[in-house]
């Protein structure tokens, strides 16, 4: 008898709420349906909330949640709506766009920030969270200026790398080898970081923009979901955040399989990313539509962001919030029950 697969584990991102008693409210219900916890670590909590937080994290580890911590915002390369201290005090980190533009975003190729990003590591670990969970690390990257070929970084750290490697400065215009240095910054950039989080004891999880019918960001899927320190790998094929919607029974099903087919040769998690926010009035039903899709296509770990439905954010904002986290609960009490 072939043994039945495995329910996915269940998660569910929490950010905004620093206050333990309020927070510890939500944890009832968010343990009530989920296994794991994404807790946003921003830089304004590396400065002003360390021990809130961390008070918030035992909670959520006492509530049997699994505590992943997220480098919101972080520098600029990290996926958040979140301001960034480090870029404001070290403009000399900005990224350089190939027209000589400055954009804020902090180069990956610099010593200074994959330190101040080391210390980041620390802190989430001290504040007891169990996995870094990498939200969508990226260079600089803009779609109009893509199709024109403006690209980052070409500042004095990378053109020095580009011409060690190459023997030439690097092009005013995307070419193969831009296209590949790119690559290269990412995938060392985030190899030493998941390095150190392995040597700090916790595990990785890295989530990557669901784009499609990109050639070049396939290739950044390939080189990304496969280095050796991801545990867990994942996008955030969100149905409602394109200007058209998407099916969200065929779009998520056809995003979980190409995480699958990835992550699953490799023996690592498959996570996907379950929209409870930016949904209209009526739309709650997707949220189930798209747990099943992602549970039958082999997904090993399903996340909704938010919590709050996105009642935090204006830019996520759900016409009814409490509507869209109730649906939430009922799609992961269906999936854990099988």
């Amino acid at each position: 008898m072939t043994p039945k697969p495995r329910s996915p584990r269940a998660g569910v991102a929490y950010l905004g709420n620093r206050y333990l008693d309020h927070a510890r409210r939500d944890l009832a219900r968010i343990a009530a349906v989920a296994d794991h916890i994404v807790h946003t670590v921003s830089e304004t909590d590396l400065y002003f909330h360390k021990a809130a937080l961390t008070r918030i994290v035992a909670a959520s580890r006492e509530a049997g949640l699994e505590v992943w911590a997220d480098p919101w915002g972080l520098g600029g390369v990290f996926g958040g709506e979140s301001y960034s201290k480090y870029l404001l005090e070290h403009p000399e980190a900005w990224q350089v766009l190939s027209n000589g533009r400055r954009v804020p975003a902090a180069c990956l190729n610099r010593p200074a920030f994959r330190d101040f990003v080391k210390e980041w590591v620390i802190t989430a670990g001290q504040m007891g969270a169990q996995v870094v969970f990498w939200d969508e690390p990226h260079v600089y990257f803009h779609w109009d200026l893509e199709w024109e070929g403006v690209y980052a970084c070409v500042c004095e750290d990378c053109r020095a790398a580009f011409k060690k490697r190459h023997g030439r400065n690097p092009p005013a215009k995307l070419d193969d080898k831009s296209h590949a240095f790119r690559r290269e910054s990412l995938s060392n950039f985030l190899a030493e970081l998941m390095a150190y989080a392995h040597h700090r004891g916790l595990k990785n999880a890295l989530c990557l923009y669901a784009f499609e019918g990109y050639a070049e960001y396939d290739k950044i899927w390939t080189a990304l979901g496969s280095l050796p320190g991801v545990d867990v790998f994942g996008c955030d094929p969100y149905w409602r955040w394109r200007p058209a919607r998407q099916d969200p029974d065929a779009h998520v099903r056809r995003y979980t399989e190409r995480v699958v087919s990835l992550a699953a040769p490799l023996k690592k998690g498959a996570q996907v990313w379950i929209q409870a926010m930016r949904l209209p009035k009526g739309a709650e039903g997707e949220i189930e539509i798209a747990c099943r899709a992602a549970t039958a296509a082999g997904a090993t770990h399903l996340t909704a962001w938010s919590y709050d439905g996105g009642a935090l954010l204006d830019p996520v904002l759900s016409e009814d919030p409490g509507r869209v986290w109730e649906a939430v609960e009922r799609a992961f009490r269906a999936v854990r029950s099988g």
